[in-house]
């Protein structure tokens, strides 16, 4: 009779051992699912925004052409946007807030003449305006004039390298094989591989190579011209415009920034009518060719993938050969 009492309550014990196990189990597999459930959810909303952001593309791109048709001419940032009953959509660096199905989307529209160019023999000039008012930064003119060889070595097809130069030898021992190119620069990104180029031309804030000018695909279209004054940096402004006051040079990008922020037209906000004038060399007309840079809006906490696109004006009925050519086009 003992026995079969013991026998009962080591039956009982395994039991309780195997519903505990059981439980375990359950509440692991319950975790996991629910840690999966999460980041399912935040990759299921990465691919929604990515829909999103190329609908508001498509939005965006017919409203340019539209404007484009209703309003000729103009220049951008003198434009009154009260005198509208519609929103005006121009390449003036302005942001436009759109609500998509729910999602609230920044849009900001630049024209694409923007940054130094580099492509061609274009980077000479454009290293040699870096040392405009740098004549007693004597390693910083060093390091440009090495930039420059770099860049000839990587672009051209023989294998003399110049002095502090790099041919395939040198990137073979960085295990950077089978660079250099030697060739002409197929993209903008590919200037990154040249050692010392990061250091005077840095990556924005979003990680874009915006200080560059876009390198556009062979057979398609060069953006050629001046930089724009509202996408211009300080420096470009300098060089450009002969302004080497600091206190000028403050002012102006203070009243670039307030048109971006609160749309004041330059000839009316604080800046001097004598130093705006002075700004002549950078463009301020609309020109045919645009980046839009697609975001999520402030307050929308919800993942939302970046797009930046770079694209060429049209009709408002599409182009005549149905074909819309996209000279840059990118999730970030």
């Amino acid at each position: 009779m003992k026995r079969r009492r013991e026998e009962k309550g080591s039956a009982l014990l395994a039991v309780l051992v195997l519903v505990f196990t059981g439980g375990i189990i359950t509440a692991l597999m319950m975790a996991i699912g629910t840690s999966g459930t999460f980041e399912v959810a935040s990759h299921v909303e990465q691919q929604r925004s990515m829909l999103v952001a190329e609908s508001v593309a498509q939005r965006v791109q017919w409203l340019l052409n539209a404007d484009r048709y209703l309003n000729s001419g103009g220049t951008m940032g003198e434009t009154d946007y009260e005198e509208f009953d519609y929103e005006r959509m121009l390449p003036d660096s302005v942001p436009h807030v759109f609500d998509h199905y729910g999602r609230q989307v920044k849009v900001v529209i630049e024209d694409a003449r923007q940054g130094r160019r580099m492509d061609g023999t274009q980077f000479r000039r454009s290293l040699d305006l870096l040392k405009v008012g740098m004549s007693d930064e004597e390693d910083f003119n060093d390091l440009v004039e090495q930039l420059k060889t770099r860049i000839q070595d990587y672009v051209d097809t023989n294998d003399d390298s110049g002095e502090d130069g790099m041919e395939d030898s040198d990137y073979e021992a960085l295990d950077m094989k089978p660079l250099p190119r030697n060739g002409a620069l197929q993209f903008r990104e590919e200037l990154l591989w040249i050692p010392g180029f990061r250091e005077l031309f840095p990556p924005d804030k979003d990680g874009l190579l915006s200080c560059v000018r876009l390198i556009t695909p062979e057979n398609t279209i060069t953006i050629t011209g001046n930089p724009t004054l509202l996408t211009a940096t300080r420096q470009e402004i300098m060089n450009y415009c002969n302004v080497d006051d600091e206190d000028e040079l403050d002012a102006i990008m203070e009243a670039i920034d307030e048109w971006k922020t609160e749309r004041v037209p330059l000839s009316e906000g604080s800046l001097d009518p004598l130093i705006l004038a002075k700004l002549n060399s950078l463009s301020r007309q609309r020109g045919d060719i645009f980046t839009i840079k697609i975001r999520a809006a402030e307050g929308d906490n919800q993942p939302f993938r970046r797009l930046i696109f770079t694209v060429q004006a049209a009709p408002v009925a599409g182009p005549s050969d149905k074909t819309i050519q996209y000279l840059q086009w990118m999730f970030y």
